[in-house]
């Protein structure tokens, strides 16, 4: 199996998938890094340690156990401590879908299986890929805050928890997902003194909710202490509070500069005027929006301003987003870094500078205020057009540096703004506010869609993307939005959308663009068999390439003519690909690289050194795993059949079911039946020539299903497999048995080939 490189629109993007990659408990294990995305708290955790032992009991018991609580109550915090701790009794690892930034249903699934680290490919929808892709795993799923999609959300679960039987799911909501199955645990809030009568520090600190206010204060005020005179009084604090811990840590926050008795009398005074003067306490329900109230109200005004106008982003934001998206109208752009200062100090912002750039997040209750906050303001959207055109100017960007060094590195800084594309997709082509701008950001970010493994994702958006531009307005949009469906996928697919999208380009006399999609359809055309067509594509893109002296592309066209000439002249080939090796090489392009020494081990293999072969790629699976995913799993696969010719059926099979497992969670159907024909041949050479012969049918349909042809290995492992089948079947056993693999299900023939 060759190995390509294509770009986005610029040029050509690398195919890949996220580093963490997983598989069936009974086969595979896991570095420790590899088994989960938690993330690290940077607080400590404190009162839950009893809710986290029944949550841990229940789901020793229940395959879905949903946690249920009000805003603010701690269900995100008890969810990671619970994934964390239950992390070595899971082999597949423990998974957190973060579901807050998101408010399209259609999402789901793809958050899901980016989270997963699962990528999508063309074909079955991905929120039936999920349960599929799961059915062999052991592993804890964690959906959080799933009460603006449960009906959406709901539905995903019982398939993966009919589905897949090792998988347990802990769900966050405001509400349960009713699907059966669900045991609900109500979350309640902290405990906290019932009397201030005789409380010391000694007996006050035992309670979760004066613990989590001793500890949030000491963060700002390391000289904070409980004392007698104020133990009574933070008792009371927490009493009026609920116990609800963010509220506590609001609260707690304000000691830099209250005293704990002045804390108490400005708490008491804002709950009285919510109360009509009444001494009851505040309905629970009521008390962190009282809160919210209170802190945004000690706000000075440029600091609400800011405070409302963060709620625009989602998942997280940097310095430079903030102050492109937020400053003007009353807001100095050299102002806002100090003021995020202050919101971070007051709890309402949460800060991260551990990594090379700050990055800043609004927790989901206070998220949520803040946007109520900018509606009311009449801004929202004015502010939700500012962050779409700031993230429209950063997908181009960021597509423009796409080619120029590391993938991995590209692939990590695109990513963490992932959230903020979605939502400004949304606004844009969801909600139909601008259907361009909705436009020029999923073509520019098609190199994301690809090596993230988000194919289906962009589709979608692409889909939505065609129906509101128009190509008689917008040609050259159409042009890039057609382009970057050949850059997604395979085959017929890829073809019809390249020769779709040079018409486009040419239309618009964008002899740069038609050149690049010349590019993708030549290895479209080669997938396809149709060696001269692809020739002819690949010469004039290489011309053009080499006349604008972009260098990455340069490297793309020599690896496509290299794989043409492989059938021709292997001397030539052979140069061809040394010439872009070395090119990507000097870009510092990890999957560029991995693509070509691929191909090496292919051209190696063809010219009768298997060998060679195994060693050029063994080379792509010392590499950095991230971006270049899909080549390694076609390593895999390609060694399977490296490794049969030189007699090591067992390091054979280890290798093709390997390159089946990631090409399952790529969803890579070409690679799936490669690897499902190695496996064929191993069958038929060890004597289980009826299960070969039927994983030869399943084999076969889905070549023509695609619309694609053999390459040279997958052509001699063909050749292989039919001799060996000759030696016990007659043609007619042959026929039978591989028409009944033909009518199998992809799972049917994964299960089979298993059983090898």
């Amino acid at each position: 199996m060759s190995s390509f490189t294509p770009r986005a629109w610029k040029s050509q993007s690398a195919r890949g998938a996220a580093d963490r990659t997983e598989a069936p408990a009974e086969q595979f294990q896991f570095r420790d890094a590899e088994r989960n995305n938690l993330s690290v708290a940077p607080t400590a955790f404190i009162g839950r340690e009893r809710d986290v032992t029944d949550v841990k009991a229940l789901l020793s018991q229940h395959r879905l156990v949903t946690l249920v609580g009000a805003g603010g109550v701690g269900k995100t915090r008890l969810a990671l401590q619970v994934g964390t701790e239950l992390l070595d009794g899971y082999p597949d690892g423990v998974w957190f879908v973060d579901l807050a930034p998101i408010s399209d249903p259609e999402l789901v699934s793809s958050v899901t299986a980016q989270a997963l680290c699962m990528s999508q490919r063309d074909g079955r929808r991905v929120d039936e890929s999920i349960p599929l892709w799961l059915k062999h795993k052991k592993l804890l799923l964690i959906f959080d805050n799933c009460e603006h999609l449960v009906e959406t959300v709901g539905p995903i679960a019982a398939a993966i928890l009919r589905g897949a039987p090792g998988v347990r799911i802990l769900a966050t909501s405001r509400q349960a997902l009713d699907i059966a199955g669900e045991k609900l645990s109500r979350l309640q809030s902290l405990d906290v003194p019932h009397s201030i009568v005789d409380l010391t520090p000694a007996n006050v600190i035992g309670f979760g909710a004066v613990a989590l206010f001793v500890d949030r204060a000491l963060l700002v005020d390391k000289s904070f202490a409980l004392t007698d005179d104020t133990a009574p009084i933070v008792a009371d604090i927490c009493r009026r509070l609920d116990g609800i811990p963010l509220a506590i840590e609001l609260a707690a926050a304000r000691v830099k500069v209250l005293s704990v008795p002045h804390l108490a009398q400005r708490l008491n005074e804002r709950f009285k005027i919510l109360t009509g003067g009444s001494r009851d306490a505040l309905p629970r329900q009521k008390t962190l929006s009282a809160l919210l109230d209170w802190s945004y109200d000690l706000l000075a005004p440029q600091e609400q301003l800011l405070f409302a106008r963060l709620g625009i982003f989602a998942g997280g934001f940097g310095l430079d987003a903030a102050t492109n998206v937020c400053a003007g109208d009353g807001l100095d752009e050299s102002g806002i870094l100090d003021l995020l200062g202050l919101l971070t100090d007051k709890s309402l912002v949460v800060a991260d500078t551990s990594g090379e750039r700050e990055r800043y997040r609004l927790l989901e209750s206070t998220a949520a205020y803040a946007l109520e906050k900018l509606r009311a303001s009449g801004e929202c959207e004015a502010l939700a057009r500012r962050h779409a055109e700031y993230f429209r100017d950063r997908a181009f960007a960021a597509h423009e540096r796409f080619g120029t060094g590391s993938t991995a590195a590209w692939l990590a800084g695109v990513e963490l703004e992932l959230d903020n594309y979605r939502a400004a997709l949304a606004w844009a082509l969801t909600q139909g506010h601008d259907g361009v701008l909705g436009g020029v950001v999923t073509a520019a970010l098609s190199a994301l869609w690809k090596n993230a493994g988000l194919a289906a994702e962009g589709d979608y958006w692409i889909g939505l993307a065609l129906e509101r531009v128009s190509e008689a307005e917008e040609p050259l949009i159409v042009a890039r939005l057609r382009f970057t469906i050949a850059v997604l996928f395979d085959g017929q697919r890829s073809y019809d959308a390249a020769v779709n999208a040079m018409k486009l380009y040419a239309s618009v006399r964008d002899a740069r663009g038609e050149a690049r999609a010349q590019r993708v359809l030549a290895f479209a055309a080669f997938q396809m068999g149709r060696l001269d067509e692809a020739n002819a594509a690949n010469e004039l893109a290489l011309t053009a390439a080499r006349a604008s002296g972009d260098t990455w592309y340069v490297a793309g066209c020599l690896n496509t003519q290299a794989l043409i000439e492989l059938s021709r002249d292997v001397c030539a080939a052979r140069e061809l690909f040394a010439q872009a090796l070395g090119v990507y090489r000097a870009l510092g392009d990890e999957s560029g690289a991995s693509a070509v020494l691929s191909n090496i081990a292919e051209l190696e293999f063809a010219d009768g050194h298997p060998e060679q072969a195994l060693q050029a790629v063994s080379e792509t699976l010392e590499m950095p795993a991230r971006a270049i995913v899909s080549s390694i799993s076609a390593s895999h696969a390609n060694s399977a059949a490296y490794r049969i010719a030189l007699g090591d059926l067992t390091g054979a099979r280890n290798s093709a079911r390997e390159g089946l497992r990631l090409g399952r969670q790529t969803r890579h159907e070409q690679l799936i039946a490669i690897t499902l024909q190695h496996i064929a041949v191993l069958a038929a050479l060890g004597g289980d020539a009826r299960r070969g012969a039927q994983l030869l049918g399943y084999v076969n349909a889905q070549y023509t299903s695609l619309g694609m042809q053999r390459e040279p290995t997958e052509q001699w492992g063909y050749d292989k497999l039919i001799a060996a089948l000759r030696e016990t079947l007659d043609e007619d056993e042959i026929a039978s048995l591989a028409a009944e693999g033909a009518a199998w299900p992809e799972d049917r023939a994964v299960e089979e080939s298993l059983k090898v």
